[in-house]
């Protein structure tokens, strides 16, 4: 059986890594980052399965990933966990067969 890749995005390291320890108990290959050159350096060299997002990111000024999968062909669904009160559910969307989802939950609960 083979298993999932996934990416894991957060603002800083213990956002990151709380994202990634909600799948400590799953068999899933996953990889971890902060920085936005990484991701779409992993993005381009590696096949992943879901791309998750401190909805934070999405914020940052730098934030592109849905633009570079699509300029390059590329559909790893984005899961984008917080930012309910942000207003980023009706700017970043799902388009041209790159899905996007939203999970409410608490950034804040997740680091505890």
């Amino acid at each position: 059986m083979q298993r999932n890749r996934i990416l894991v995005m957060g603002q800083d390291r213990d956002a990151a890594y709380a994202i990634r320890n909600l799948f400590e108990f799953e068999r899933h290959d996953i990889d971890v980052s902060i920085e936005f050159e990484v991701v779409r350096e992993a993005l381009v060299e590696r096949s992943y399965n879901l791309l998750l997002l401190d909805s934070r990111v999405c914020q940052d000024e730098d934030f592109d990933l849905v633009d570079f999968q699509l300029d390059r062909g590329l559909q790893v669904p984005l899961v984008v966990i917080g930012g309910e009160n942000s207003g980023l559910r009706r700017s970043l969307r799902s388009r041209q067969g790159l899905q996007v989802i939203h999970v409410d939950l608490d950034g804040e609960q997740l680091l505890e």
